[in-house]
């Protein structure tokens, strides 16, 4: 049963310091309870009566008191963080991701903690420092992680989550669009606008985003009996695709009337040679599709044709494994792929 507790003294018998941050103890001593009890009134589950909750809360309001949510978080073994582990954050892609991925845990009441690969790195090198903050599990995207550091997170009970990326690792899981699908049916839609000499702008091609759309963009023409007529490396960057832009449609080279980019940000780039510094009409001459539908692919200037993938869905997937643990099959049963969708605009 739980004991009546008489009226707050207005007149606290012990003060909070001007500019100082009130806490649970301050409370306690002005109500004449168990700094626990404070506690439990900021837990929605806990055993409290409901009477003295809402005292306890707007007393709280009264003297601006917040409670710690690490430190109660702490006290479950669950820090209700998850670390986010991001490179190639020049793309727009990646900025977008990072706001539904924030947007949506919040929703589940976890919150986000960024780590950022710099441009060359690999995450490897930041995890024991995400290790050190006690997340309740990683999710990283745009990055590599290799075999023994994800074996360390799995060793301290930490699930890794690979997004936008397909590993061969069965005891992580990945999240990604279905490129190699995609990657056909942008092949598909420009055989069928009569394209016949098409070209690939790749990333990496050690990332599995770039081999595998790059993989379905050969299946999809090889099935109509054609060939990709040239695959030049653009590095994921603007500059990098205006570079290879220039190789594919330098003089002497072979016709193109079709470039398919592993992104967007190459897609522009391939689009900004071709009307600074060639005679080629888009899309009457070149058509020119990207992959990712970044906001900049949209607007009028751009009007990029692109496949655009499945953010939130993705995301959705992601969070849904956090609490899943380690998969424990194969590579396959491990990787869950979303469908994407080809949005066709002015460029092809």
């Amino acid at each position: 049963m739980t004991r009546d507790i008489p009226p707050y003294d207005p007149l606290p018998r012990s003060t909070v310091r001007a500019g100082a941050r009130p806490t649970a103890r301050h409370l306690a001593e002005r109500l004449g309870v168990a700094t626990s009890t404070i506690t439990r009134a900021f837990d929605e589950h806990s055993r409290i009566s409901e009477k003295l909750r809402q005292r306890i809360l707007a007393l709280a309001d009264e003297m601006g008191y917040q409670p710690s949510a690490i430190a109660r978080s702490l006290n479950r073994r669950r820090t209700g963080i998850i670390a986010l582990v991001m490179g190639d954050m020049a793309n727009p892609f990646y900025p977008a991701v990072l706001e539904e991925f924030s947007l949506q845990l919040r929703r589940t009441g976890r919150q986000v903690l960024l780590f950022v690969v710099p441009p060359g790195g690999d995450a490897d090198q930041l995890m024991p420092q995400v290790l050190q903050y006690q997340v309740d599990a990683i999710v990283v995207t745009a990055a590599k992680l290799s075999s023994p550091m994800s074996n360390l997170c799995g060793r301290q009970g930490v699930p890794v989550v690979f997004m936008n990326r397909r590993v061969g690792d069965p005891t992580v899981w990945s999240v990604c669009c279905d490129n190699e699908c995609m990657g056909a049916a942008v092949a598909e839609y420009l055989v069928g606008q009569n394209r016949r000499h098409c070209a690939f702008v790749s990333g990496d091609l050690d990332v599995s985003t770039t081999t595998d759309r790059l993989r379905g963009f050969e299946r999809g023409l090889a099935a109509h009996g054609q060939r990709l007529i040239a695959c030049v490396q653009g590095g994921y960057t603007y500059a990098g695709a205006r570079e290879a832009a220039s190789r594919l449609f330098g003089t002497g080279q072979a016709k193109i009337d079709a470039v398919f980019c592993a992104n967007d940000v190459m897609a522009l780039g391939v689009l900004s040679h071709l009307r600074l510094n060639t005679s080629l009409r888009v899309p009457q001459d070149v058509a020119v599709v990207g992959f990712d539908d970044i906001r900049d692919a949209a607007y009028p200037e751009n009007s990029l044709t692109t496949v655009r993938q499945p953010v939130r869905e993705m995301i959705e997937c992601a969070i849904g494994l956090l609490d899943e643990g380690r998969p424990g099959g194969s590579v396959a049963q491990a990787l869950r792929e979303v469908p994407g969708r080809l949005v066709l605009r002015s460029t092809a």
